[in-house]
């Protein structure tokens, strides 16, 4: 049965207590509703379970108890697992498996379970935790929660054992808190709801319908989601329109209007703040060698790594213990030898790194000796010892927003950049060049490549998505935009700069491979930059070589000073020029020869020469004058006519070059004797400059003069703008964007029943409606969406009364930033 044909898979939680919540629970199941349940209940491994009879009692949906089999989930059945037993969802089908976990990992393991749902179901999955006691469950929550399905816990209060529920509604990736009867009522209408949202996916052509969202996001939170990808956005408030039963997104916006906590939970959806440790083990193996070799080469100083987007801090721990392994364990690491900063936006996640303690069944995710060695059980947690504690710095920082951080040896931005349009992925990737020295190493997710920013990264492990920062000047890493004159014309310019930066990258890599598949580029100053294939036989490098400068340590000696000259002979004459052939002999030729290539720069850009090594048999010269055909002296002649040319070609350059050495000699000795006489000039000049400075110091004391005078009005009008509220006595408040009130009057305080005002402002549905008064929210909320003044009339217990809702507009653009709401 194919994933779309699959019923909604609910997975069912429980412990402690969960008897009567499950019951409770299935009681209130829908009878049609193309859904199967999987429970996963603790109990004991040596108890014989009931359980599947007990709920039987209390449903007419049909109940089945697992067996070794594994069974194709059926629509509107209950499957239960027994003791002893994980049960998992894999390929399409319902089974149990072995306990892969931590001897004192509960079982069933409910992580398990939802993990493997939200990988094999995606959104097509629902989460529920329900009573017992620790915290198994929360862990799989986060990966339902990332995959796009429904989370719901047992509300806390009704729960026998709150831990479970609690537990799962601290990591903040719960949609729904509510009673068992209540969930079983409240699933009809969320399987009922419409999961593909067709509105909002017409959003995507047109991202104006999203802005409103959008604009209630910044007010609150203060991150900007425009450049995130919209496909992603969409399924985030698909997600959050089906946890609240919501089917029309104009609703959605004025609910989120009138509810402060919703705009919270679309925030946290957002974000996204889910990870485990060691995640994709493969990628992380090859890690391992490429940390361990960047250990060995930097013995005597400190590295610096960079996790972006930590969320709870896992990945940071792994890459801990990875640097570690390769210092020698628990004792070698320190502060003096590696910092790890780690970084996120959700501040809620980061406590939880920062703490560093995790659910047990977090260990399914660690190499065994990685727990025994670098983790500590206590319970039913996993604590990260704290001498990887001391080396990871958690903090928060937007990396869109804030500056980078710099000289970083390695970088982290795993599963972030699949959420970003493509003009921000190239913005943060670009930031990331920035961070990282050359050579410093960049690490990516699965999924997750750096696209058109190749002039910036090259591969050093293409499936394990493992990047290094090209050690190149900014004007040489931008490769793709290499333009050779010769043999493009202005039409194909134009066509090449349209076209995306990837297709003109590989256009020309796969053109520099056809023209030498031996070679090299080089600069005008003659350092090599890139190395094509094998040129052993004119040097000692290869492929994988260091950047080096050409010397006699590099080419052979006839073919260095060949060399320096075809690169000035090339540039200048920006055609493609060839050295003489030398006696150079190898396996399967005795002669050989440098061609140069011009790869000339847009704009300002450097411009570079690519050399290729050509090779070929020479021919027999044993034959006298006399043993030559026609044929053959004819061939011979011109032979030696083409070498004599080349050499009075580069004796020309050598004449060239000596009368340019002797011009620029002749400058030098005028530009010297410029330079004494500009000496004398700019200490002139310092002079001056030393009373301009002073002049200058006089004005900025001026200016903060000034700057003081208008902090004491700008103080002065705050005073008396609170004094006019305090006088009016007329209730009056000022609402922002995200409906919180900024501002207000004593006598609205008094009116509406408000405690003080926090300076961050309280919702306006805090408010107390008086007698006859209709309700503020609804009323804002219209306000903000017509851009117009309304007034109404009520009767309240004092007599007639008179409400007007009046918006602020901002200067020229005429943005609505606030209401005014008053009460005559």
């Amino acid at each position: 049965m194919a994933k779309a044909e699959l019923p909604v898979i609910i997975g069912i939680a429980a412990s402690a207590g969960g008897l009567e919540a499950t019951t409770s629970l299935v009681k209130n199941l829908p009878a049609k509703a193309n859904a199967s349940y999987v429970v996963a209940q603790h109990m004991s491994p040596t108890h014989k379970s009931l359980l599947w009879s007990l709920i039987g009692r209390e449903t007419e949906l049909p109940v089945i108890e697992l067996k070794n089999e594994d069974l194709t989930p059926q629509p509107d059945t209950i499957y239960i697992a027994p003791p002893n037993f994980d049960v998992i969802m894999d390929n399409g089908k319902i089974g149990l498996r072995e306990p892969s976990g931590h001897p004192g990992t509960p079982k069933p393991l409910a992580d398990r379970l939802f993990k493997s749902l939200a990988d094999e179901c995606g959104e097509r999955c629902v989460g529920i935790v329900l009573s017992g006691t620790g915290s198994d469950g929360s862990y799989g929550i986060r990966a339902i929660r990332e995959a796009g399905g429904v989370t719901i816990a047992q509300e806390a209060g009704t729960a026998k054992y709150e831990g479970m529920p609690s537990s799962a509604i601290h990591t903040g990736c719960i949609d729904l808190t509510m009673s068992p009867d209540m969930i079983g009522q409240q699933l009809t209408g969320i399987l009922a709801s419409p999961r593909d949202f067709a509105e909002l996916k017409s959003f995507t052509g047109n991202p104006s319908k999203l802005l409103d969202l959008y604009h209630i996001l910044l007010a609150r939170t203060g991150v900007d989601f425009r450049e995130y990808k919209e496909t992603t956005i969409n399924r985030r408030i698909a997600r959050r329109m089906v946890a609240q039963d919501i089917d029309v997104y104009d609703d959605y916006v004025e609910f989120c209007r009138e509810n402060a906590s919703e705009v919270d939970a679309l925030y946290k959806d957002m974000m996204i703040s889910v990870t485990r440790f060691f995640r994709d083990q493969s990628q992380f193996n090859q890690l391992t060698k490429v940390i361990q070799t960047m250990v060995e080469e930097n013995q005597d100083r400190q590295l610096r790594v960079w996790v972006a987007g930590s969320a709870t801090g896992e990945e940071a721990y792994s890459l801990a213990i990875l640097f570690a392994e390769a210092m020698g364990g628990l004792e070698a690491i320190r502060k003096e030898r590696i910092q790890i900063f780690a970084t996120d936006i959700d501040t809620q996640a980061l406590e939880v790194a920062r703490r560093g303690v995790y659910p047990l069944s977090a260990a399914n995710d660690v190499p065994r000796h990685y727990v025994d060695d670098y983790l500590h059980i206590s319970g039913d947690t996993l604590e990260v010892d704290k001498h990887l504690r001391a080396v990871v710095l958690f903090s928060r920082h937007n990396i869109i927003q804030d500056p980078p951080f710099i000289n970083m040896d390695m970088i982290s931005l795993r599963n972030l950049l699949i959420y970003f349009g493509s003009s921000l992925q190239e913005k943060v990737l670009s930031r990331m060049a920035y961070a990282l020295v050359p050579n410093g190493k960049l690490f990516l997710g699965s999924s997750e490549t750096v696209g058109a920013m190749h002039g910036h990264f090259e591969t050093q492990s293409l499936p394990d998505k493992i990047y290094s920062k090209r050690g190149l000047r900014q004007s040489v890493q931008a490769t793709a935009n290499f333009l050779p004159l010769t043999t493009l014309h202005r039409g194909t310019q134009t066509q090449t700069r349209n076209a995306s930066n990837t297709q003109t990258f590989d256009m020309f890599e796969t053109l520099i491979r056809v023209l030498a598949p031996n070679g090299f580029i080089a600069t005008r100053d003659n350092v090599i930059i890139r190395i094509i294939g094998d040129i052993s036989d004119v040097t000692e490098l290869n492929e994988n070589s260091a950047l080096l400068r050409l010397s006699t340590k590099i080419l052979k000696s006839d073919l260095r000073p060949e060399a320096a000259s075809l690169i000035t002979l090339c540039l200048r004459s920006q055609t493609v020029r060839s050295g003489r052939w030398y006696n150079i002999k190898g396996a399967d030729f005795d002669q050989l020869r440098l061609t140069c290539y011009p790869l000339l720069m847009e704009g300002d850009g450097e411009d570079h020469v690519l050399f290729s090594v050509e090779k070929r048999e020479a021919q027999p010269r044993n034959l006298t004058s006399d043993d030559m055909t026609n044929r053959d002296r004819m061939v011979y002649v011109r032979q030696i006519e083409d070498e004599i040319a080349s050499t009075r070609e580069a004796l020309q350059q050598t004449i060239e070059e000596l009368q340019t050495s002797n011009e620029e000699l002749q400058s030098v000795n005028e530009e010297m004797q410029a330079t004494n006489e500009e000496l004398q000039a700019t200490n002139e000049e310092l002079e001056t400059s030393n009373e301009e400075l002073q002049a200058t110091n006089e004005e900025l004391i001026t200016v903060n003069e000034e700057m003081q005078i208008n902090s004491t009005e700008l103080q002065q009008l705050s005073i008396e703008l609170a004094a006019i509220l305090e006088a009016t006595p007329y209730p009056t408040l000022v609402v922002d964007p995200a409906l919180q009130i900024r501002h207000g009057s004593d006598a609205a305080i008094r009116y509406f029943g408000l405690s003080e005002l926090p300076q961050s402002g309280t919702h306006v549905s805090a408010c107390v409606d008086a007698n006859g008064m209709p309700h503020l929210v609804p009323k804002v909320a219209e306000c903000f969406r017509h851009r117009e003044s309304e007034t109404l009339e009520f009767d309240d217990d004092n007599g007639a009364k008179t409400l007007t809702f009046t918006p602020i507009f901002k200067g020229i653009t005429q943005d609505i930033i606030g209401v005014i709401v008053t009460v005559l």
